[in-house]
């Protein structure tokens, strides 16, 4: 009987060690999650291409990669793009416009918009609880510009800063 008294003792008491030993505390982990947005233009240059010959304007695309997460009840958010002028003696940025595509995930413009040099114009916008694909969504910018005979011959360049923003 002492024998059994001694053992069940022993165990009792590294059973106990052994919950002490190996014991468990949590702790709490807390982020908050807010809008964001990311944009990249997949070519630094988009060259504007003569339709035909005979003054029938030109045309180019930008085509263009973005993440986005808008706030869930309130957020908003865009893509906009404003362009430079193209110098003295070039096309005018009243001649230049474009159309637009995008995934599901933002409303493209929905007709030709005219280019400004004043303000950014929309390309996409987005409304609340917008998510873009992990990888990104891609969109485009279908770009038209009026070739009328006053322009004098040459090269001529003009800026299109895109810029995205989200709520």
């Amino acid at each position: 009987m002492i024998k059994r008294s001694i053992f069940t003792f022993i165990a009792t008491t590294t059973l106990a060690t052994m919950s002490v030993a190996f014991g468990a505390d949590t702790s709490s982990l807390n982020v908050t999650v807010g809008p964001e947005a990311t944009f990249s233009s997949v070519a630094s240059n988009t060259a504007l291409t003569a339709a035909d010959t005979k003054f029938g304007g030109y045309s180019g695309t930008t085509s263009f990669t973005y993440k986005i997460r808008t706030s869930q009840s309130t957020g908003t958010g865009s893509i906009t793009v404003q362009v430079t002028s193209f110098g003295t003696g070039g096309p005018l940025v009243s001649d230049l416009a474009y159309t637009c595509t995008a995934p599901s995930s933002g409303s493209p413009c929905s007709s030709s918009t005219a280019a400004s040099s004043a303000t950014g114009t929309s390309v996409v916008s987005f409304g609340a609880d917008a998510h873009s694909a992990d990888t990104g969504d891609s969109g485009t910018a279908a770009w038209t510009l009026v070739d009328r005979t006053d322009i004098k011959t040459g090269s001529y360049s003009s800026t299109a800063t895109f810029t995205i923003s989200a709520t």
